[in-house]
């Protein structure tokens, strides 16, 4: 990573040290001022594993509405598999286009197409490997805390210590040129150091996700009870027209619900980033480091 050293640079800094609030509001920040090529580039990749998922969505419903006896597991794999590849294709997007943004003097102002590409499939190849700790973490942390909030409601707050160190990996193995087991350690020993900010900031970020997709809940709640009311079979007599409107308006909620899960998920992953930034210059001074490695761009 290039220090930003010079006054008219517009970049934000990414080692720096920060409060929880200036770490979502730098992440926030960098999103705004990059919005229309993070747009552009999350529709290309995003949009198609959203319409895929929606599919294995919509056909759970369906049995839902039709009483199915058994549920359709291969739809809900579908459904685990895609939300899986969305994720690993979201953290790609996101450490690209940091990596890039904090690489090149004028930021993202002036790359080019080629220039993501070069960079994104090597990220890629590195995000398939920092998801595998990062689930071999999560998920039996997730189910034991489950097990247990039965007997010990504050569970959750356990699983939590166990959980938000995981959201610093991925922007560790992808921004430094480091080992997965180095990125998973120093992912820990950085969110641990950094653990107050991190909870305060995970409360804070809980809260904005659910308000964005709340916004979009709502019509589809809405769609949802027109889909079942359509579906039932002592309804009176309605249009076929309304039908299929009432079915495509559900489908289509669905992929924009699914899409704007993913650009919330994003605020939190970048912020995370920050968060590093921040924890590593407290620690480490990487601004200077970084400073040094790039002498001659000074």
């Amino acid at each position: 990573m290039r220090r930003n050293s010079r006054p008219t640079d517009p970049r934000i800094l990414l080692y720096k040290e920060r409060t929880a609030s200036e770490c979502m509001n730098a992440a926030i920040d960098f999103m705004r001022q990059n919005w229309r090529i993070l747009l552009r580039y999350s529709l290309y990749i995003l949009l198609p594993v959203c319409i895929i998922q929606t599919v294995g969505v919509v056909t759970v419903v369906d049995g839902i509405l039709a009483q199915m006896s058994e549920p359709p597991i291969a739809d809900l794999v579908t459904f685990l598999i895609f939300g899986l590849a969305g994720f690993l294709l979201l953290n790609t997007l996101l450490w690209t286009m940091v990596k890039l943004y904090h690489e090149r003097p004028d930021g993202l102002a002036t790359v080019t197409g080629k220039m993501i590409r070069k960079c994104f499939w090597p990220m890629l190849g590195r995000m398939v490997i920092a998801v595998v700790p990062i689930v071999l973490i999560m998920v039996p942390a997730l189910v034991l805390a489950t097990i247990v909030m039965v007997f010990v409601p504050f569970a959750f707050f356990a699983y939590m210590l166990v959980a938000l160190p995981v959201l610093l990996v991925a922007p560790i193995y992808g921004l430094e040129e480091v080992s997965i087991f180095t990125a998973v350690k120093r992912a820990f020993v950085l969110g641990f150091r950094q653990l107050g900010i991190l909870l305060l900031m995970a409360i804070t970020l809980m809260v904005m996700v659910y308000v964005m997709q709340g916004i979009v809940m709502l019509p589809l709640v809405l769609l949802f009870a027109l889909k079942a009311s359509l579906s039932d079979p002592s309804t009176v007599y309605v249009h076929p027209m309304l039908t299929t409107s009432g079915k495509v308006l559900f489908n289509m909620f669905s992929v924009v619900y699914c899409y704007v899960s993913y650009l919330s998920t994003a605020v939190v992953l970048v912020s995370a980033a920050y968060l590093y930034g921040c924890s590593a210059q407290k620690g480490e001074d990487r601004s200077l480091i970084s400073d040094i490695d790039n002498f001659e761009n000074l």
